[in-house]
Parts: structure tokens; sequence; C-alpha cells
């Protein structure tokens, strides 16, 4: 996961946006007297967050018979992500976050949606909260385990408040040579505590990590196998190993926890592969 900043406006300032033209006057009225209610749901937001304690916020809260649930996720559905709505600049601006592009959640995906950290079926007075709206892919935003946490260890990663990029903790395993299969998982530092460990570990299960590297991993060696194969009939295992290390530590300085990084690592420390043993590998 990557870490970016937080978007630079709060909820007053994008909910007054998404309901300047609401045609709905009675509505309107109605939703600008609660701006206080919900700017306090994203006071609390943070607040929590901060502590890991994200899963006690109440569920399936609403302002009032006629400000509920499908009115305030339609601010969002209508409002905000409409290209015709004034509102929609926020959604551009938090989707143009994304480092590089890439979603933050795998850090693999082009990011071209906005995922709901909590969401907004359950939590409809953070529809339209900025720090509840994570720029992420399609699949990450559809595809999680987890919906909601039910305890501080269930929290998927928030890119607005979690980092941990200063540590190596991606690890990439070579488990058969011939033919080659990849293991990916989490190695947590000893620095890092019981909940952190618990947390990355979930976020990485809950967006099936594993799987999207390991294909992304099959597809690199099929297109590096002719090359890798011609150093080692060339120059032998320390040939071979001088260019997986030095593809690994050019890897590592742009980011040390890609899926590129751990497996040109994973290659490099393997022996058998490192022998040549992968020669002939139908891959």
């Amino acid at each position: 996961m990557r870490k970016i900043e937080r978007p630079g406006f709060n909820v007053r300032t994008v909910f007054e946006q998404c309901i300047s033209n609401m045609a709905n006057q009675e509505l309107r009225t109605e939703l600008t007297d609660s701006l206080d209610k919900i700017e306090r749901s994203e006071e609390d937001f943070n607040e929590k967050k901060e502590t890991n304690e994200i899963y006690l916020i109440k569920r399936n809260v609403e302002i009032s018979e006629t400000a509920n649930t499908d009115v305030l996720v339609k601010i969002y559905t209508e409002r905000l992500v409409n290209k015709k709505n004034n509102a929609r600049r926020y959604y551009d601006q938090i989707l143009l976050s994304a480092p590089k592009g890439k979603c933050p959640l795998c850090n693999q995906r082009i990011a071209d949606t906005l995922d709901h950290y909590l969401p907004k079926t359950l939590y409809p007075l953070l529809s339209v909260t900025p720090i509840n709206l994570i720029p992420a892919c399609s699949v990450c935003n559809k595809g999680k385990l987890i919906d909601y946490p039910l305890n501080s260890e269930q929290e998927s990663l928030h890119p607005y408040y979690d980092n941990i990029e200063n540590e190596e903790w991606l690890k990439c395993e070579v488990l058969e040579v011939n033919p080659i299969i990849f293991k990916y998982s989490v190695q947590s530092p000893d620095c890092w505590s019981e909940l952190l460990k618990e947390r990355v570990m979930n976020h990485f299960n809950s967006f099936k990590l594993n799987t999207l590297y390991v294909i992304h991993a099959i597809e690199e060696f099929a297109n590096i196998k002719f090359q890798i194969e011609k150093l080692f009939n060339n120059g032998g295992q320390q040939l071979l190993k001088d260019h997986l290390s030095d593809c690994y530590e050019s890897r590592k300085i742009i980011d040390r926890n890609s899926w590129q990084t751990a497996f040109y690592k994973a290659l490099f420390d393997n022996d058998d592969f490192c022998r040549g043993n992968f020669i002939g590998n139908s891959y």
C-alpha cells in the first residue's frame, strides 16, 4: 500500500457544493441545516481512525426520514460523481492524488474510481466525506473481502493514515524452479506492533494481493527468461546473480515493496534458480 496526502478540503466544502443547485428547496434547507451533524461525523471518523477504533462508528445513522440513506447516497452518486455537477472537481482531485495514477490499495492497477473506506450504504453520513474517499481501482473497490471492520485488527490500511513504506515487508518466494511457482506474503518487520502486523496481513488477504502479484510475476518471468538464460550460458551463476541484484536494487530505490522488487529478490536469493535449473522451463 502507498501513503498519500489527505485531501485539502473538508466535508462541509464538498457537501455544500453538492447540494448548491438542488431543486428541492425544502430538502436543500434541511440538508444545509444538518451540516454540523455531517461535520461531526467527519471529526468522529478522523478521531477513531487515528486510534484504530473505526469499528466503533455506528452504522445506519441518518439525518431524518426525508434526509435518509437513499438521499445521502444519491448526493454522492448523482452529484459528486456526476461530471456535469460543479462538485465533481473534488472527486477528480481525490482521484488524481493516486501515486503515478496507481491504486494505493494494491499498488498495481490503475486508479479509476473512488472507494469508500466505510461503505456509504451503511455509513450514509460519510458518503461525501473526503477522508472516507480513497482513489482506487475498480477491482479493489468491489472485490475486498471485508466491507467494514468489526475490530481494530480487521481495519484495512488507509492511505491517508497508514505509512508502511519505510520498511521492507513484501516477500516473494520461489516455491518451485522448474516449472517456476511463486508465492507472495507479508514478512512483518520486528519494529511493527502486533496490531499493525495483523492489519497488514488482513489488508493483504482482503484485497487478494498474492493472486494479483503471482500473475504479474509469472508474466515477468516469461518476459525475461530468454535474457537471463543467455546471461547464465555466457557468464554462469555469478553474472546471473549480479544482474538480478542490479534489478532488485534498481526497483527497491523506486518502491521497496513493489511486487517487482520482491520478485527480483526472490530470484536472487534462490540458489537453485541461480545455478541455472530454471533453464528448459516452459513459461
